[in-house]
């Protein structure tokens, strides 16, 4: 019976419904008038015979972001921002959410409160540091921005120390060319404070460089720069999500407080569109005791099959540093290598599963026998075939 009254329904909506849609087997414009607000009562019949055919019961968390999509469609902003705070109570990485959250909380005239609320859910997200932090220093800090939640993490060794709300790029995708709007994605590092007398006053008086585009975004073909960690000139421009050209805006009074963890060319930064909860990592410690042991024991070929083909540094690219390292490495009798204090970052882009490249940033000691050096060592490790690959290195020597 049940399905005889839905035919004779389905004939109605033919005859006074919408009928050239269904003679094309459109059902594509009864769900868009559905979602305008502008469905018939037989655009209703239609998309609740669809349903009935789905025995799949949907999770909380994706009802609940359901109905604030059709609470933001019927303009009841309050009523979706409950809806999408609830949704990421129940799944607190549920990336579709966080981003309806922040293109709707300008709209609502207390935003405070349902930051507040997101703020306790994502400090208690990452009170377990992320699987992005492989290994860091107990007295060392790293910095994390999700783009997806519009917060900015400070770590100390593993242990989330800090959260500050920030704002990144209007258009939310990875960076790839200038004037974009984007805000990139990668791992990064602090490369000069600009004086505040050399600022506009849009700037806060406060802004750090990044060292954007980095080794991996350069191979890629990523263009644009001047991407800048910093201040605004209106207070809650901090609370404003997706609103920059490109940069990561801080609140001043936050800003401040930040960049006192600053060291400039030794604090990571990774940015993501989402910070995952699990990742397949690899055994880069493995692969970094591989390299400095076949460097110590002046094992040119293994020592050499760690880098990519693709490998470039201050003097060309990997046929000069073949040539080089079989000058300064076979010309020793003895050689020495420490790594101390490892600091590795895990990066993946977008949502995807797979990680794309890490950075390994320590402090080296080299010792032979006719010349001996210290600084910060910094490896970019990509993947290869399957094999972990060191794409460019950089030293800092101290002194």
């Amino acid at each position: 019976m049940r399905g005889i009254i839905f035919i004779l329904l389905l004939i109605n909506a033919v005859i006074w419904g919408h009928p050239e849609d269904l003679e094309r087997g459109d059902l594509l414009r009864p769900f868009e008038r559905f979602l305008e607000g502008k469905a018939t009562e037989y655009d209703l019949y239609l998309i609740k015979g669809v349903a009935e055919e789905i025995k799949e019961e949907p999770p909380e968390y994706i009802r609940l972001f359901a109905r604030g999509l059709l609470a933001e469609k019927r303009g009841d902003y309050e009523g979706a921002l409950d809806n999408y705070v609830r949704s990421i109570e129940l799944k607190p990485d549920y990336n579709p959410s966080y981003f309806r959250f922040n293109a709707l909380i300008r709209k609502v005239k207390n935003p405070e409160t349902y930051r507040e609320k997101l703020t306790l859910i994502v400090k208690e997200r990452f009170s377990k540091p992320p699987p992005v932090i492989v290994e860091n220093p107990d007295n060392k800090y790293v910095f994390l921005v999700e783009k997806m939640s519009q917060y900015l993490l400070v770590y100390r060794g593993k242990e989330l120390e800090a959260l500050y709300p920030v704002t990144t790029g209007k258009d939310w995708e990875d960076k790839w060319r200038e004037g974009d709007r984007r805000t990139p994605e990668g791992i990064y590092y602090f490369t000069r404070f600009i004086p505040p007398e050399r600022l506009s006053k849009i700037y806060g008086g406060i802004a750090v460089v990044l060292n954007y585009p980095n080794p991996v975004d350069r191979l890629l073909g990523k263009g644009g720069s001047g991407i800048w960690l910093h201040g605004s000139d209106t207070g809650d421009r901090n609370n404003i999500p997706f609103s920059t050209r490109g940069c990561v805006v801080a609140g001043n009074t936050d800003l401040r407080e930040i960049t006192k963890r600053i060291s400039l060319s030794n604090t990571l930064i990774g940015i993501f569109k989402e910070i995952p909860s699990d990742m397949e990592l690899d055994d880069v410690a493995s692969f970094l005791k591989s390299w400095e042991e076949s460097w110590e024991e002046k094992d040119l070929e293994r020592y050499l099959s760690h880098y990519s083909r693709r490998f470039t540094w201050k003097r060309g690219g990997f046929k000069e540093w073949k040539r080089y390292k079989r000058r300064v490495i076979l010309g020793k009798k003895r050689i020495d290598v420490e790594i101390r204090d490892l600091t590795l970052l895990a990066f993946r882009r977008g949502l995807s599963k797979e990680v794309e490249y890490y950075v390994a940033e320590f402090h080296q000691v080299y010792r032979s026998d006719s010349y001996s050096d210290r600084g910060l060592k910094r490896l970019y490790i990509i993947k290869e075939n399957g094999k972990l690959k060191i794409l460019r290195e950089e030293f800092k020597r101290e002194g």
